[in-house]
């Protein structure tokens, strides 16, 4: 019979031997009409899936279709870009630093680097952190985190971070600070603090220099309280002005001082000449003399029974105030503010240092700028503040901002409840006219308009926002001194000791003062007392980055909440050697450390390879020691250096790279751009060690 069809092979397509009809080398062939298996005229063979078929547009078919040039640019990103956890996230170099504000989030991060936040979270969960997109995080994960992706991270300062904040606006934050002309600059008041022991007559002897003041005598006397007063006093024929700070003595001094505030210029330290030196007396001094302030003592009560003013100044000497009468550079007055005895001595001493010891001068002819001592809520006149001028002259109707409050301001008083229509230098008036309450210490300036001061205290309380959300680093401990030193950031070790007795306590010291850690470093008792461990014992630790050591005692209550929140790092001690084990090994770990030069290998340069891309490679064998790969070297010829302060950029064994190569194996090594290399040179490699302390 005749075959109903005829099979005939496809255009192109070669007989081959044992090829089935309609079918591919060994395989039926499937579908309708015994199509070939790369598609034909039919659906059959292995469809559009298959080889390429009769016209040339099967095979891949679909499957094969052109990329979009999107899809290649990410492709190739995908391709350069490293992949962490999973997710692909562009990479430093490790020297690329980047700068972030306090409590910074995730997001805020990755605007920096161009990144996803969503890949950055991945990445810190890969690390073991888990933390969303918008959440402010502390210094230790970003450090961690730069560190995984190859950045440096730095967390700005609070002083920078405003610098920054204030250049954003071309407001010089540091125009208070430039060198002006000595014929801009102008003599200013002093500015003075009335520290001491409670029951020492502070307040008492405040009221006995407002009745010195020599103009207010004659207006009657204060009308009000505002914190800050300045009273006028004849000095050498001449009239000179004093600004007193009427605070709770050292508590808002160190408070001022934690919120970075450099308000007083002079402390005036109250100890009473029938009681002593008293614990407060002595935390009142150390707060003082942290500060760097000149100290004034008014041994006051000289009036009463038993009164010892000898007494005291052999006590304070213990301390390092020496009096001059003893030779020493400290002023002594012995004062009586109930019969209101040699107040006028007591103001010629303040008056006296402030020449002697202190440069007080501002330029009158700007902006104002300075403090804000105190504020308050007055249900009449809403957000009432005390200010400081420090520079400048505030006028009426100026645009200030204070910390986060902002305002114009619509009148000011002196202490006297007058109006004023300017402050100068020193000069502390009430202000009314702000948005809201400002903080103790908190700066303020003049601004050029009402926009700008919302705005700069719009961002200001964002920032204090977020860095109270952030988890806080601590400021200093024991474990880290070692890595403080190394990046240069602190060179002694300050320590503030509380104990249940004064015997302790001074046993204590004298132990800690006689260890002996060379003139690298040094250890420094910034204050000692008996009780327990207070508020103000966190205050003072936290302005000078000190760690509180207590032995027998507890922290008072909430003061470990404060410590906590503020980063102090307290110690707590039964045993006194234990205590002077700890300090000894941190002041050990706090020595900078000594380096010495160790060889790790030499290498005889037998080859010279030429490379257009890589510079000239040394073919060399290893005589000696190893070669590592990123190792310091040197080349020497003939004996003598010819290369320094290279560095092993590539190390190779044949085609391989090689991480360190041993005595007897050839390599090949890169010096990077360094290409004087000859036959028979000799290439050294070292690295620095620290010599360990003996």
């Amino acid at each position: 019979m005749m075959p109903s069809r005829i099979e005939r092979p496809a255009p192109g397509a070669a007989a081959r031997p044992g090829a089935r009809p309609g079918g591919g080398p060994g395989r039926p062939g499937g579908g309708t009409g015994g199509a070939p298996a790369g598609g034909g005229f039919g659906k059959g063979g292995r469809g559009r899936g298959g080889t390429q078929g009769a016209f040339g547009k099967g095979g891949a078919g679909r499957g094969k279709q052109r990329k979009s040039k999107r899809a290649k640019r990410q492709e190739l990103e995908q391709m350069s870009a490293p992949s962490i956890g999973g997710v692909t996230v562009p990479r430093g170099n490790g020297d690329t630093v980047i700068r972030l504000r306090r409590g910074s989030s995730i997001t805020d991060f990755a605007e920096k680097i161009d990144a996803n936040p969503a890949s950055l979270v991945t990445v810190l969960f890969h690390l073991g952190e888990m933390a969303t997109a918008t959440q402010s995080l502390d210094e230790e994960t970003f450090e961690l985190l730069g560190a995984e992706l190859g950045y440096k991270l730095q967390i700005v300062s609070p002083e920078d971070e405003e610098r920054e904040l204030l250049s954003s606006f071309d407001i010089d934050f540091d125009a208070e600070l430039e060198a002006e002309g000595d014929d801009e600059l102008q003599a200013r008041p002093p500015v003075v603090t009335v520290m001491g022991h409670v029951d020492h007559g502070k307040t008492r002897l405040l009221d006995a220099i407002r009745n010195s003041d020599v103009v207010a005598g004659e207006h009657g006397g204060i009308t009000q309280h505002i914190g800050a007063y300045q009273i006028t006093h004849e000095h050498e024929g001449v009239e000179r002005d004093i600004t007193f700070i009427d605070t709770p003595g050292h508590e808002a001094f160190t408070a001022m001082r934690a919120r970075g505030a450099k308000v007083t210029d002079i402390a005036i330290l109250v100890v009473a000449a029938d009681d002593g030196v008293m614990p407060q007396t002595v935390e009142a001094l150390n707060h003082a003399q942290a500060a760097n302030v000149p100290i004034v003592v008014a041994v006051n009560k000289i009036d009463k029974e038993g009164a010892n003013p000898d007494k005291i100044r052999g006590q304070l000497t213990e301390y390092g105030l020496v009096p001059e009468e003893y030779g020493g550079d400290t002023m002594f007055v012995d004062v009586s503010a109930r019969q209101n005895l040699h107040i006028d001595d007591l103001l010629e001493a303040v008056l006296l240092t402030a020449d002697a010891a202190l440069d007080l001068r501002a330029n009158p002819d700007k902006d104002a700028r300075g403090i804000a001592i105190e504020a308050n809520l007055d249900r009449g006149r809403g957000s009432v503040a005390t200010v400081l001028v420090q520079s400048g002259t505030l006028n009426i109707g100026d645009t200030i901002v204070a910390g986060t409050a902002h305002g114009r301001v619509r009148a000011m008083f002196d202490e006297d409840g007058a109006t004023l229509t300017e402050a100068g230098p020193s000069r502390p008036v009430q202000v009314l006219g702000l948005s809201s309450v400002p903080r103790a210490g908190d700066t303020f300036f003049v601004t050029s308009d009402e926009r700008t001061a919302r705005q700069i205290a719009e961002k200001r309380e964002a920032a204090d926002r977020n860095a109270a959300l952030a988890k806080r680093r601590k400021r200093i401990s024991l474990e880290d001194f070692d890595q403080a030193v190394a990046e240069g950031k602190i060179d002694t070790l300050n320590l503030i000791l509380k104990g249940d007795v004064s015997g302790a306590v001074e046993a204590l010291e004298d132990a800690l003062l006689k260890i002996d850690v060379g003139d690298d470093v040094q250890l420094r008792v910034i204050h000692r007392g008996v009780g327990a461990i207070t508020q103000n014992d966190v205050n003072l630790a936290t302005v000078d980055s000190a760690i509180i050591i207590g032995f027998n005692v507890k922290p008072a209550e909430r003061v470990a909440e404060l410590a906590e929140r503020e980063g102090v790092d307290m110690r707590f001690y039964s045993v006194i050697y234990a205590a002077i084990d700890d300090i000894e090994l941190a002041l050990k770990g706090m020595l900078k450390p000594e380096y010495e030069e160790v060889q790790l290998g030499t290498a005889e340069v037998r080859e010279v390879f030429r490379s257009s891309k890589f510079g000239n490679i040394a073919g060399s064998i290893v005589r000696s020691g190893l070669i590592r790969r990123n190792a310091k070297a040197r080349v020497l010829r003939d004996g003598k250096v010819i290369g320094q302060n290279l560095s092993i950029d590539s190390l190779k064994r044949f085609k391989d790279d090689a991480t360190e190569v041993r005595e007897g194996f050839e390599c090949g090594i890169g010096l990077g751009s360094y290409n004087d290399i000859v036959e028979g040179d000799i290439i050294e490699t070292f690295e620095m060690r620290e010599k360990p302390r003996v």
